[in-house]
């Protein structure tokens, strides 16, 4: 099948829908729902949004399935709100390429204590590009690379359930396209055409096409 007709399949199966309904979607997901907990634990909005962007940028390569890998996320650091406390964390709940994983862990805290010393949560929170561009940079990786484009996000469902609102600049956020989206459409350029044609930004189709089956 051509990457049109692709396009075309999804387009036909999801026209209809609305930004609106993906942020239904969206808030019935394992991960959001994850999310919410923590934040009624520890109550700092920084803090908060500090180490979930963290954890979304070490989360590959799982032993277990992600929204089973964000509820241990929620539930260890509910109990231990605390970047340095990562190590620990990765050592019980994400031990594939563990040595590799730790030494991302201390470049990423330098990447994500820079952005937040130099950009408030307001301030991201009215461009969400702007975190793109900071971790694409420090991290020497693409702005359309999976774990970026995912901890872009994870910190809109963060920014959601603190003040209660979408972070702004999300239609210039690519989709974080893994093996399962890839199998729909397998590169950016297609998801970018699709949501083009759906009025939805990339990043809320992910949803769109896999919530409803985990959950």
């Amino acid at each position: 099948m051509s990457g049109s007709s692709r396009v075309e399949e999804l387009y036909r199966k999801l026209s209809g829908l609305t930004v609106e309904d993906a942020i239904r979607v969206e808030e019935q997901d394992r991960q959001f729902k994850a999310l919410q907990r923590l934040y009624e634990k520890i109550k700092n909005p920084e803090l908060f949004l500090k180490i979930t962007v963290i954890n979304a940028l070490l989360s590959y390569q799982l032993q277990m399935k992600g929204e089973d890998y964000w509820e241990k996320f929620s539930e260890f650091f509910s109990e231990k709100p605390e970047v340095d406390a990562f190590p620990e964390f990765l050592e019980k709940f994400n031990r594939r390429f563990l040595n590799a994983k730790l030494k991302r862990f201390e470049k990423v805290k330098k990447c994500v204590e820079s952005l937040f010393k130099k950009r408030t949560v307001e301030e991201i929170g009215k461009n969400l590009k702007i975190l793109v561009e900071e971790l694409s940079a420090c991290l020497n990786q693409r702005k359309d690379a999976k774990t970026v484009v995912f901890a872009a996000k994870m910190f809109m469902y963060g920014y959601r359930i603190v003040f209660g609102k979408d972070p702004e600049g999300l239609e210039e956020i690519e989709i974080p396209l893994d093996s399962r989206l890839k199998k729909l459409l397998p590169t950016v350029k297609e998801w970018r055409e699709l949501s083009d044609r759906l009025g939805i930004p990339p990043i809320h189709l992910d949803a769109l096409v896999w919530v409803p089956k985990k959950s």
